[in-house]
């Protein structure tokens, strides 16, 4: 895939980038979406994918927006948790759903695998009450990414929130659990309902007598799930129409073209897990303050993202060396290139353009990294590589208004 912008005052294509489809994720039953793995390894997001519904190609999920992300959407650990069977991607195996298949494979038999019909599994993926309006899960303290087990609830492994009940009716593409559970179908089985009473677990192909499994004397012999469970376009992804699993029996929309999908911002509760009061704290903590990270730090010592985010807190409050002392224990690419920043804020200016060496060439899309390293550049009195740095961040994220003012006021000052 290839993006390019036009110079308005000689109409040539400028910021120029192609990037290779290493990958595609997705059955193809609605969408397809391709990345593409860097030299380093690291994977991205490509903003086209093809839809199933429209026979054709549109902006990827979460692309139709004027500030998208561009090439730069890496692909997260957490992502790959439900779209791959491990780190490296692979197609879902056996061993998600049914565990560790070794035992099995030596001696193959029906007591020496796990076969259940829990809900907990299925919901490892599927269970997402929100794609990015607010904190909708977190892992508890000591859980990483790819350890959950078949057969463990749940709840050991992670805690989920959503609005208060009856609050919030925005649909969203991965919403199939969120919504089953809110049924009064579910809630009325009192737990006997799950997945696979509906859905062939191995195809996901519904089984035709579905409903008149509870239901012995429907009102009509055809299809209930038009009527009950209709298609709604997903609010997250425009260009695909999933079925609504919040079984209803009269609905409470009228036209899905024409949904109200305005983003929920109330408060949020626990949501078929039971989160702590820390972690319901932290869900509904929108700009928590130092003191308030400190406290969800010492809490989850190994959240990268609260640790990054206690880093750049510090550096906002005129506490670099503190700043240092949170961010030195992250490996990760955002959390060093803040800790760059802090050095650089102490004046040891050298030891954060190690830094930012350093993470470049780890992960040379890191547009900050690069906006940050014209900074240094420019305090070292080496504006020629200071040009060649912002011109890099620009080149890669072409909205990027710091690098265009700083690279502005250096060919000005030339």
């Amino acid at each position: 895939m290839k993006r390019h912008q036009v110079d308005a005052a000689t109409g040539r294509r400028i910021n120029e980038v192609e990037r290779s489809v290493t990958l595609a994720i997705g059955s193809g039953s609605h969408a397809v979406t391709y990345a593409h793995r860097t030299a380093q390894g690291r994977l991205f997001e490509l903003p086209l994918s093809w839809y199933s519904r429209d026979h054709g190609y549109a902006m990827s999920p979460g692309y139709d927006r004027a500030d998208h992300f561009d090439f730069r959407r890496e692909i997260s650990e957490s992502c790959l948790f439900c779209h791959s069977n491990g780190r490296t991607p692979e197609p879902i195996g056996c061993e998600r759903c049914h565990g560790s298949s070794a035992a099995h494979r030596d001696r193959p038999r029906r007591g020496n695998i796990l076969n259940t019909r829990s809900l907990d599994i299925c919901l490892q993926c599927h269970l997402e009450t929100s794609s990015s309006r607010f904190l909708d899960s977190l892992r508890l303290p000591g859980r990483e990414v790819f350890s959950y087990r078949p057969g463990e609830p749940l709840g050991d492994y992670k805690v989920h929130f959503a609005p208060p009940a009856g609050s919030d009716d925005r649909f969203e593409i991965n919403s199939a659990g969120y919504r089953l559970l809110q049924s009064r179908c579910y809630r009325e089985s009192k737990g006997a309902m799950t997945c696979v009473t509906c859905h062939d677990p191995h195809s996901a192909r519904v089984k035709s007598v579905s409903c008149r499994q509870c239901h012995a004397k429907p009102h009509t012999e055809t299809d209930c799930a038009p009527c009950h469970m209709p298609q709604r376009i997903t609010a997250d992804a425009i260009h695909v129409s999933m079925t609504d699993h919040r079984i209803e029996r009269r609905l409470t929309f009228v036209n899905p073209e024409r949904e109200d999908h305005a983003p929920y911002t109330g408060p949020l509760v626990t949501f078929f897990t039971h989160a702590d009061p820390m972690a319901l704290e932290r869900a509904n903590t929108l700009d928590p303050t130092v003191d308030a990270l400190r406290r969800f730090l010492a809490a989850s010592p190994n959240d990268t993202s609260l640790r990054i985010a206690l880093g750049r807190a510090l550096i906002r409050a005129g506490r670099p060396n503190e700043a240092v002392a949170a961010l030195e224990k992250t490996s990760d690419s955002a959390g060093r290139t803040y800790l760059a920043v802090a050095y650089a804020v102490q004046g040891e200016t050298r030891r954060a353009l190690g830094i930012l060496t350093e993470v470049l060439a780890e992960n040379p899309d890191h547009a900050l990294a690069w906006i940050n390293l014209g900074i240094t550049q420019e305090a070292l009195g080496k504006k020629a590589d200071a040009i060649a740095a912002y011109e890099r961040a620009i080149l890669i994220q072409p909205d990027a208004s710091e690098a265009r003012r700083r690279l502005h006021a250096l060919r000005q000052a030339r």
